[in-house]
């Protein structure tokens, strides 16, 4: 029996991956525009130009394009961050996490499914081991650059790692509130005033 040649294989893999890729990204857009309770199948087909059976090809039920929506987000942060970090001041890169990766369209979407994780309990289950995973290599990250000086605590760069995540997520739900992007950025830097000078003289370049 003949055996399907590798570049076959391997174009099939592409195909498949791009179109993976279209879907989620189109989630992504749902999620960030009309919320999680509003992106619904058609919303997504829709929005992506696929068919129907496409889609639940790759993604057969609601809950599946959700978990593999937030597994495709949750690679974003990590290789984020390290392309951002390195010759730069831990609030510069906190900074830099707001501005360019948390204030975003993209956050915002995954914000959503981590929400509706916290009473759908299927959705947890299938989230909620990437995403430690995904805060636990990035806060890795951040103790590879500040933790090893003299002035730093790695429990407390840990520490304060969380509550920079927490901060910037409630931030982004106040913006629904009434909050101005402008007030958003003077929140955070308050928070930077008070925090940031507990590790004075961490600087990745040293």
């Amino acid at each position: 029996m003949n055996q399907p040649q590798a570049p076959v294989r391997r174009k099939q893999e592409l195909k498949s991956e791009r179109a993976r890729d279209i879907i989620c990204k189109a989630t992504v857009t749902c999620l960030a525009e009309l919320g999680y309770g509003e992106t619904s199948i058609n919303r997504v087909v829709a929005e992506a130009r696929v068919s129907k059976g496409a889609l639940q090809h790759h993604f057969p039920s609601k809950e599946e394009l959700m978990a593999s929506t937030a597994s495709y987000l949750l690679q974003k942060p990590l290789r984020f961050a390290k392309r951002t970090s390195g010759g730069s001041t831990l609030r510069e890169d906190f900074l830099t996490i707001w501005n360019s990766l948390t204030n975003t369209k993209a956050y915002l979407a995954l914000l959503e499914i981590l929400v509706a994780g916290r009473t759908d309990r299927v959705l947890h289950k299938r989230i909620a081991a990437n995403l430690k995973t995904s805060i636990n290599d990035i806060d890795d990250h951040f103790v590879n650059l500040y933790g090893n000086l003299e002035t730093a605590d790695e429990r407390e760069l840990r520490l304060l790692m969380c509550a920079n995540r927490c901060l910037m997520r409630g931030l982004l739900i106040e913006e629904q509130y009434g909050l101005a992007r402008e007030d958003q950025l003077a929140v955070l830097e308050s928070w930077l005033d008070l925090v940031v000078p507990r590790f004075a003289g961490l600087d990745s370049s040293n």
